[in-house]
């Protein structure tokens, strides 16, 4: 509930309650953290530190606002769904699309797809989470999609010129160019997504047995109900062709990005609550 305070002229005001003025300074941050990472000066591991480091903060805020609201015995926040457009530029939509899976599946969330024609169309993959999930997940798409982008259109030509193409017609070294250029961006994601994985898991180890394990583990239940109740028949996307040369480098480079979070270990993918 807000209180009054006097002003300076001795009339009363009203003050903002705290959790709002906590909400608005996490704000402040990430808005000068975005704007210092969207700066031409910085380097490419600066930019994604202080992306990594916005991401953080709204996670960590998120979970102690729940396990507030918890506290007062008021209602959890609502469960959101969002629908993200991938670009089919290239045709390389598959690839894109696979790369917001391993992401929202990374931070606790849950999609579907839509579109799976190797088409320049775009598609479309709806997230189901919190909303505070989904406000992190509009921060950090858009980041993680445009490195994977920039750091595969950088290894594609190099791993072309180094392969042994002298036998491959035209045609079979544009496939080859293509596979290897999809696969990275698929690693790529995988390779952040576990880093985002590791952390969140450290969180939930960080949390155990307090009242922000109950929230934890409460959220996971009510995201798939609410996945469950969105979306009761849903059929699998058909695999696409993936090299284990471009997948793996773009692992590396995933997990490679400094983003300012734990180390990946070789800890199970499985996120919290599942």
């Amino acid at each position: 509930m807000a209180t009054t305070r006097k002003t300076s002229k001795g009339k009363a005001a009203e003050s903002k309650p705290a959790a709002t003025e906590d909400k608005a300074a996490i704000k402040r941050k990430v808005a000068a953290l975005l704007k210092q990472a969207e700066d031409s000066a910085v380097t490419p591991e600066e930019a994604q530190a202080f992306a990594a480091k916005a991401a953080e903060l709204l996670a960590r805020y998120s979970l102690d606002a729940a396990a507030l609201r918890e506290e007062k015995g008021q209602r959890p926040e609502p469960i959101s769904t969002h629908v993200f457009t991938v670009s089919g530029q290239g045709c390389h939509g598959k690839a894109r699309t696979i790369l917001h899976r391993f992401v929202i599946d990374a931070v606790g969330g849950k999609h579907i797809a839509q579109g799976d024609d190797m088409t320049t169309k775009d598609r479309l993959v709806t997230a189901v989470g919190t909303a505070s999930m989904i406000d992190t997940l509009k921060t950090l798409l858009p980041w993680v999609m445009a490195q994977a982008e920039s750091a595969a259109r950088l290894a594609t030509p190099l791993y072309v010129a180094q392969a042994d193409t002298d036998h491959l017609t035209t045609a079979n070294k544009n496939i080859l160019r293509r596979d290897y250029f999809r696969s990275f961006i698929k690693g790529y994601g995988q390779g952040v997504a576990d880093k985002i994985l590791a952390t969140r898991n450290d969180l939930a180890e960080e949390v155990k047995g307090s009242a922000k394990a109950v929230v934890l583990v409460r959220d996971t239940e009510r995201i798939a109900a609410e996945y469950a109740r969105k979306f009761p028949e849903i059929s699998q996307d058909r695999g696409s062709k993936t090299t284990v040369a471009g997948h793996a480098a773009g692992v590396r480079a995933g997990r490679a990005a400094d983003t300012g979070q734990a180390k990946v270990t070789t800890r199970s993918r499985k996120g919290v609550g599942k």
